[in-house]
């Protein structure tokens, strides 16, 4: 019997090469690059919620972080973090942590989140301008933990034409002007937001040798009262004084910048210091409601006048992080109930 036999197995030569050489047509081909398409297409949003669901969970480890180092410092001085002086003044590592320190929040709370030596830069120095170059290294240096991953990486952000900081209190108060420094991404809940506990500028008493002569009296008729947060001008809140319960008020969380400002440090909220004492960078109110980041948006343009809108917010798509005075952490949706969140914001309202 004759077998009949393809003609590429029975030579095995060129016809057959030529087949195995053809591969797949151009319509296989198209196909293929279309289903690779639409996997990535598929598999890229769920990528993209894995990295910020990421960096949301690093933003709030941090923030937990911070509110702990708070809670160390109110039973190690008796008092949270003071929020110092001023917008233009940072701190001094020779003058505690009282009312007598300039700086704000962040430094006095250094030495209670592993950042002792970063504070202490300059201390014990009596030349003063020594003293102020061991400054500009404290105002230089990023901080890691005061920035959410989902907005910004750690750095150096250039500072306005115009701003000096008073970076040495004593023995002689000193005025640098460094073209950049740290900033952060976490303020302090100084309070409500609502009159006579509203947000009054930057501004104090300077220098240290004159400041230090001035009555409490004579700090608020120039600068305002007490507000009912935690921390405010030259603040000295005990946890004794959170009478609205430390799980029901604020302590400190993520607040809102114009995302299309940051590189270029023109934004009112966020223009000065990391270290800097009592300023728009480090405190937030509760009268006006959480934002998501987007440019070109100014909250004092929607809500304006006093108080001054600080608000809170986030690039977090839904709700920004706030660490309570329990040093508890939670998620609060930018679309919280004003009077909630305004409730929350104050120690002592009886709400």
């Amino acid at each position: 019997m004759t077998r009949l036999v393809p003609d590429c197995m029975a030579n095995r030569g060129d016809r057959c090469r030529g087949r195995a050489a053809a591969g797949m047509t151009l319509v296989e081909l198209l196909v293929v690059v279309a289903i690779i398409a639409s996997l990535v297409g598929l598999l890229l949003p769920a990528t993209q919620s894995a990295r910020e669901a990421a960096r949301r969970t690093h933003c709030l480890a941090n923030l937990k972080q911070l509110a702990l180092g708070a809670r160390a410092h109110e039973q190690a001085r008796g008092a949270f973090p003071s929020g110092g002086w001023g917008g233009e003044w940072t701190g001094d590592p020779d003058r505690g942590f009282d009312q007598r320190q300039p700086g704000g929040w962040v430094f006095n709370l250094l030495p209670w989140v592993e950042q002792a030596a970063l504070r202490d830069l300059g201390a014990g120095l009596t030349d003063p301008e020594a003293k102020a170059d061991a400054a500009i290294v404290r105002l230089t240096t990023p901080l890691p933990l005061a920035v959410c991953p989902s907005r910004r990486s750690p750095g150096l952000f250039p500072t306005n034409v115009g701003i000096e900081f008073w970076v040495v209190a004593v023995p002689t108060s000193v005025k640098r002007a460094p073209a950049e420094v740290a900033r952060g991404d976490y303020a302090a809940n100084m309070g409500g937001g609502t009159r006579p506990n509203n947000y009054q500028g930057g501004a104090s008493f300077s220098p240290a040798a004159y400041a230090d002569r001035m009555t409490e009296a004579r700090w608020q008729a120039n600068f305002g009262p007490p507000t009912d947060g935690l921390v405010f001008r030259r603040s000295q809140v005990r946890l004794k004084d959170v009478t609205d319960g430390a799980a029901n008020t604020y302590l400190v969380g993520e607040k809102y910048v114009d995302p299309a400002r940051l590189a270029t440090g023109t934004f009112e909220d966020d223009d000065q210091s990391l270290h800097s004492g009592f300023d728009r960078d480090v405190v937030r109110v509760g009268s006006v409601p959480p934002y998501r980041d987007r440019a070109g948006f100014d909250p004092k343009d929607t809500h304006g006048g006093y108080p001054v809108p600080l608000a809170y917010g986030s690039a977090h798509p839904d709700a920004c992080g706030i660490a309570m005075a329990d040093g508890s952490v939670r998620p609060v949706e930018y679309a919280i109930d004003p009077a909630v969140h305004r409730s929350l914001s104050s120690r002592n309202d009886g709400q």
